[in-house]
């Protein structure tokens, strides 16, 4: 990876010169995608992202937004900082390091920074994960090996053991993949932090998005077994190689 600063008129666009060269800026535009013909579709829902193929590479698109309450009278201004401390290069670099790490994580893009008054806006683009599908759709549609279970808590335990937080591991931030490969996406907030109870909070966090999910679907694929294969493979389960 070669990352590297584009600064337009205020605007940071941080990126990976070794995917991107030359960068351009337009790929932070949903409408520009569809115009040049290589928009390949986008999520459902408020933050939904833009999938699109470019340099050979199918990439998304993720604009950031607000959420709770405050995201209802702003959806997407955060307050005016230096660009090298916002969320979007944050996340870039993280991702970045953790990628280097070998951790199941997409590899980053680039990311953007735009300044707007006294707030800024901000974009990132990763690499997409071939194939692979929210764990809360998969549970949906069909029953998970116990195997499979405890790898999911085994590359948890991986991501706590090189200090990685998530700030918001749900079910639909875990990626399963066509050959069932687990995958962790949307490391907006997240840091690296020395071992505490944050690693049991994390734990409990997926463990409620999962109930939820099972109690608001008629048909979900989980239960508590699964729950306990997954914390054997947290406890010391050896995750698969990606």
């Amino acid at each position: 990876m070669t990352p590297m600063d584009l600064c337009l008129n205020g605007t940071v666009i941080r990126y990976d010169a070794s995917v991107l060269s030359p960068m351009e800026p337009n790929l932070f535009d949903a409408a520009w995608l569809r115009s040049e013909d290589i928009w390949t579709g986008s999520t459902k829902g408020r933050s939904k992202a833009h999938f699109f193929h470019y340099a050979g590479r199918d990439m998304v698109l993720r604009h950031f937004h607000r959420g709770g309450l405050v995201g209802r009278v702003n959806r997407d201004l955060y307050l005016r900082i230096p660009a090298s401390d916002s969320r979007p290069m944050r996340e870039f670099d993280l991702l970045r390091e953790m990628h280097a790490e070998g951790l199941p994580v997409p590899l980053p893009v680039a990311a953007q920074y735009v300044p707007a008054g006294p707030f800024y806006r901000a974009d990132i683009i990763t690499q997409r994960i071939p194939d692979a599908r929210p764990l809360q759709d998969v549970i949906c549609d069909r029953i998970l090996s116990a195997s499979l279970w405890s790898d999911v808590g085994a590359k948890i335990r991986k991501l706590h053991d090189h200090g990685v937080y998530h700030s918001d591991l749900n079910c639909r931030n875990i990626l399963i993949d066509a050959e069932d490969r687990v995958w962790f996406i949307d490391f907006d907030k997240c840091e690296k932090r020395a071992p505490g109870a944050w690693m049991d909070a994390t734990l409990e966090r997926l463990h409620r998005s999962l109930r939820k999910t099972a109690s608001g679907s008629e048909t979900v694929y989980w239960s508590a077994e699964d729950w306990a294969a997954l914390l054997e493979g947290y406890a010391g389960g050896t995750a698969r190689a990606v």
